[in-house]
């Protein structure tokens, strides 16, 4: 019998060869059950050859207004991204350094995983009412290698953060389309358009203008589902910090344009990144001023949207990474972004590499 892992592995490399049919894989939210990836897993499952499967590859809807240069540039990329993805799946299977560094990511990504459900079981009424379905972890990969990505997803982590466009645009086509990609770094115009092409991108944090919003909107196909959006809410007034002041005109504007002009996308909630001497009190055990600010602005602002639009409705937020995500769940977060304490440290931009 193959193990559950096993199989996994080869459904997901499965994926890639049938890129638009999703394969259910079911996350173990919170499990405490110990880390099992890559136990029994055999050479005996081949990879995925994507030269001979190239015919089986089903294109995006909208490859029908591609022009044959483009499509042949398209299949090209399908099959490079297909060859990519054996070679991680062959390195996962055959090499025990790798096998060794996906035991350690795992056990990493349980802990926290456990140490949200102890934050959760804690959090005060007044915060359980704001975060009903428990908190989500985003897994920030941010200049990781793709290998270390495969290795969690594998596992059941489903939702991953990326910083740069520019990476995530490379590592999208080369892991499986069954990860759902978030963008949590500074949202530059100029990289809308790349950004919103992205098939299986879950979710922006870092939504800022209303402008960028109706951009991202413009710009995200037609055939792909809708983006959920958070609008970046710059808590600690710092200057090096993206974000629309709290309680801002500029803030409900964003707030109402989303909803109304912006069919392709999903008003999902409010993000902010704290100031870290508030992260570092926080892990201290005081409560982090940055989350109390922007749980009184996401109500602030469900009371308004109620007042004009006679609509109640409940906004998510984003908050919380490695050193204060338990103080974050305990206010009420509803999406925490850790990296470090899964990942471990970050090289030098200079230094990542992907493959």
């Amino acid at each position: 019998m193959r193990s559950t892992a096993a199989l996994r592995l080869r459904n997901l490399v499965s994926s890639r060869a049938h890129r638009y049919k999703l394969v259910a894989i079911r996350p173990r939210r919170y499990s405490t059950r110990r880390p099992h990836i890559l136990t029994g897993l055999r050479p005996s499952i081949h990879p995925f050859s994507p030269l001979k499967n190239l015919d089986t590859l089903q294109p995006h809807t909208y490859r029908s207004k591609m022009s044959d240069t483009e499509l042949d540039a398209a299949a090209a990329a399908e099959v490079y991204a297909a060859e990519a993805l054996a070679g991680l799946q062959a390195t996962l299977l055959n090499d025990t350094e790798t096998q060794s560094r996906a035991r350690e990511l795992t056990q990493n990504i349980h802990e926290i995983k456990e140490r949200m459900t102890a934050a959760a079981a804690s959090a005060t009424a007044a915060s359980s009412k704001r975060s009903n379905e428990g908190p989500l972890l985003i897994a920030v990969s941010k200049l990781k290698p793709a290998i270390d990505i495969l290795a969690l997803h594998i596992d059941g982590q489903e939702h991953f953060g990326e910083n740069y466009v520019q990476e995530l645009s490379k590592k999208q086509p080369i892991l499986p389309n069954t990860i759902h990609w978030h963008f949590i770094g500074s949202l530059q115009s100029s990289a809308i358009s790349k950004l919103a092409r992205l098939p299986n991108l879950y979710a922006v944090h870092s939504v800022d203008s209303a402008k960028k919003a109706v951009a991202l909107n413009r710009l995200r196909p037609d055939n792909l589902p809708p983006v959920r959006v958070f609008i970046q809410v710059n808590t600690s007034g710092e200057d090096s910090k993206s974000g629309l002041a709290p309680s801002s005109e500029d803030l409900y504007t964003a707030v109402a344009t989303i909803r109304k002009e912006c069919p392709k996308l999903i008003l999902e909630g409010l993000m902010t990144i704290g100031a870290i001497a508030r992260s570092q009190a926080a892990k201290e055990g005081e409560e982090n001023e940055d989350f109390i600010t922007l749980v009184n602005v996401a109500e602030e602002l469900e009371a308004r949207i109620e007042k004009d639009d006679g609509e109640k409705v409940t906004l998510k937020l984003s908050m919380g990474m490695s050193d204060d995500f338990e103080n974050a769940i305990a206010l009420g977060a509803d999406y925490v972004r850790v990296g470090s304490s899964i990942f471990g440290a970050r090289p030098a931009k200079a230094d990542a590499t992907i493959l």
